[in-house]
C-alpha cells in the first residue's frame, strides 16, 4: 500500500518522495512565518522564491531565522545554508534532502 498524502490521495509516482515533499513543505511554512515574524508582517507578503536579502533581512535576522528553523522543525541549519541556498523555496529543498 503506497503511503497517503495529506489530501488523502495515494502517492501514484510509487517512488517514495511523498516524505521529502511533505518536509520540504512543513520547512518552507515554517521559515515563511518565522520571516514573517522577524519582518512583523503577515505570512502572505512573505515570497517564497524571493531572496533573503530582497525581503529586507539583515544579516543578524538571517542568524535568528537559523534559530527559529532549528527550533520549529529540529533540524541543524547553518548560517552558510542560508547563503548557499539564498530563497525560501532553495533552502527548503536543500533541507529537506539531507
Amino acid at each position: 500500500m503506497r503511503p497517503s498524502q495529506p489530501d488523502g490521495q495515494s502517492d501514484t509516482t510509487g517512488n517514495g518522495h511523498t516524505g521529502v515533499r511533505d518536509r520540504r513543505a512543513a520547512l518552507a511554512d515554517a521559515a515563511v512565518v518565522a520571516i514573517a515574524e522577524l519582518l512583523g508582517v503577515a505570512p502572505a507578503a512573505v515570497s517564497t522564491r524571493t531572496p533573503f536579502a530582497e525581503l529586507g533581512l539583515s544579516s543578524t535576522q538571517l542568524a535568528r531565522l537559523t534559530a527559529q528553523l532549528e527550533d520549529a522543525m529540529g533540524v541543524e541549519v547553518s548560517l552558510e545554508a542560508v547563503y548557499d541556498h539564498p530563497d525560501i523555496e532553495q533552502l527548503a529543498e536543500f533541507l529537506a534532502m539531507r
